[in-house]
C-alpha cells in the first residue's frame, strides 16, 4: 500500500512539475521576443551614428567655410597695405616685389639679394621712401640715366609731354625731384645741379650746365627746349 501511494505522489509531483516548467517556458519565450525588440533599436542606433557624425563634420565644415569668408577681408586688408614696385637695372635680382608700406629703398635692395659690383652705389638714396607702382631703376658706373623712376611709363611720358607742353623747369629754383623730371637727369646728376648753383650762384643760361659734371654737348642738346633761368 505505501508503494502504491509513493507512486501516486510521484506522479502527481511530475505533472506538478510539467505544470510549472510550462508557465517557465512562456515566461523565458517572451523574455526572449523583449531583448530582440530592446537590441534591435540600438542596432539602428549604430547605423544611423555615422550619420550623426557626418553630420558634424558637414557642421564643421560650414564653420570652416565661415572661417575662410573671413579670410579673404584678411587677405584684402593685407593688401591694402602693401606696394608693388619694379627694380631693374645693376641688381642681382630685378623683379617685381610687393612690400609693406613705408618700405625703404634699403628695403627692395635686400629682397634683390643686393646690388651687383657694376652699380653705382653712390647715387643711390637707401633711405628714400617708396611708393605703390615705382619703377626703381639702379644704374652702372658711368651710365647715363636716372637712378630712379617713380610711375609708370605710361606716365612718365604723360609727364613728359606735360613739362613741354607748359612751362619749362628752371634750374635755379627746382627741387631735387624737379630736376629728376629733365631727360636723363637722375638723382645724382639733379644734386649736382643743386651743389653746383649753391657753390657758384645762380645759372645765367641754359648752357651753363655744361660746367655741372656729367652734362656734355650730347646732354645740353637732349635737354634744350625744357630748362629755363629766371
Amino acid at each position: 500500500m505505501q508503494i502504491e501511494k509513493l507512486i501516486e505522489k510521484i506522479k502527481h509531483y511530475r505533472w506538478l512539475s510539467v505544470g510549472l516548467l510550462i508557465p517557465i517556458m512562456v515566461i523565458g519565450l517572451l523574455l526572449v521576443i523583449l531583448v530582440k525588440q530592446d537590441t534591435a533599436p540600438s542596432s539602428v542606433g549604430l547605423v544611423s551614428s555615422p550619420q550623426l557624425n557626418t553630420g558634424e563634420k558637414h557642421e564643421k565644415g560650414v564653420k570652416k567655410m565661415a572661417g575662410n569668408d573671413k579670410k579673404p577681408t584678411d587677405k584684402e586688408t593685407e593688401r591694402k597695405d602693401r606696394i608693388t614696385v619694379d627694380l631693374k637695372g645693376a641688381v642681382k635680382k630685378p623683379a617685381v616685389y610687393t612690400l609693406k608700406q613705408d618700405s625703404r629703398v634699403n628695403d627692395l635692395l635686400l629682397l634683390a639679394g643686393g646690388v651687383t659690383d657694376q652699380a653705382d652705389t653712390k647715387s643711390i638714396n637707401l633711405a628714400q621712401k617708396l611708393t605703390d607702382e615705382m619703377v626703381v631703376y639702379v644704374a652702372s658706373i658711368g651710365e647715363d640715366r636716372p637712378v630712379e623712376i617713380v610711375g609708370t611709363k605710361a606716365h612718365d611720358d604723360v609727364d613728359s609731354a606735360a613739362a613741354q607742353a607748359t612751362d619749362k623747369i628752371n634750374i635755379n629754383t627746382a627741387d631735387l625731384a624737379q630736376l629728376q623730371k629733365l631727360s636723363g637727369v637722375g638723382m645724382k646728376k639733379a644734386q649736382d645741379i643743386i651743389n653746383y648753383r649753391e657753390q657758384n650762384g645762380k645759372f645765367n643760361q641754359p648752357e651753363d650746365l655744361g660746367n655741372v659734371s656729367g652734362f656734355g654737348e650730347k646732354s645740353l642738346e637732349k635737354l634744350k627746349g625744357s630748362v629755363a633761368v629766371d
